[in-house]
C-alpha cells in the first residue's frame, strides 16, 4: 500500500511531465504545477484527483501563453523558452529520429492528447473531460493521430517502431 506522500509525489510528478510536455521549459513547468497545485489546495482541499490538477495546470498554461500574446516582452528568459506548438515531447517514447520527427508532424492538440493516452495512462473518456470535448472526438483525433504516425513511419521505412492500436495489440 502506497502512503500518501508517495501518492502525492506521483501525482506532481505526473503533473510536472505534462507541464513539461505542453510547454517545453524545465522552470515554467515547474512554476505552473506549482500554481496549479496551490489553487487546487486552496479551492477543494488537500486531496485533489489528478485530472483536476491536469485541467488547472493546462488553464494556467493557456492563459500564460495569451497573456504573453498580448503583451509581447523582449525579455531574455522567454527567447530560449519554446512555445507549445514547437515542443515535441517525443523524447519521453524515444530518442529515435524518425520518431521524433513524426511526432513533430503532428498538430499540437493530437500530441497532447498522444501525450495523456500513452504516456499518463487516461482513458478517451477521461481526456474528454479533461480537455472539455466529446469522447468521440478524442477517440477520433487518437485515431487519426496513430494513423499519421504510422503513415510517415511506413514512408520513412522505420520498421523498428510499432503504433499501439486500441485493443493493446501492437502492429507495425
Amino acid at each position: 500500500m502506497s502512503s500518501p506522500e508517495t501518492s502525492l509525489e506521483a501525482l506532481l510528478q505526473s503533473a510536472y511531465r505534462y507541464a513539461h510536455a505542453l510547454c517545453g521549459h524545465a522552470e515554467m513547468a515547474e512554476d505552473l504545477v506549482h500554481e496549479g497545485w496551490l489553487k487546487v489546495v486552496a479551492k477543494h482541499g488537500a486531496k485533489p484527483d489528478k485530472a483536476l490538477l491536469f485541467r488547472v495546470v493546462r488553464n494556467l498554461f493557456i492563459d500564460d501563453v495569451r497573456h504573453k500574446t498580448r503583451f509581447p516582452s523582449d525579455s531574455y528568459d522567454e527567447h530560449l523558452m519554446l512555445d507549445a506548438t514547437g515542443f515535441d515531447p517525443s523524447h519521453y517514447a524515444s530518442y529515435d529520429l524518425v520518431l521524433a520527427q513524426a511526432l513533430a508532424e503532428l498538430r499540437s492538440i493530437d500530441r497532447e492528447i498522444l501525450f495523456l493516452w500513452v504516456f499518463e495512462g487516461y482513458t478517451a473518456a477521461e481526456i474528454a473531460e479533461l480537455m472539455d470535448q466529446s469522447r468521440g472526438t478524442v477517440l477520433s483525433q487518437i485515431h487519426r493521430a496513430k494513423g499519421k504516425l504510422k503513415q510517415y513511419l511506413e514512408q520513412h521505412g522505420n520498421k523498428k517502431l510499432t503504433v499501439v492500436k486500441s485493443t493493446g495489440k501492437q502492429s507495425s
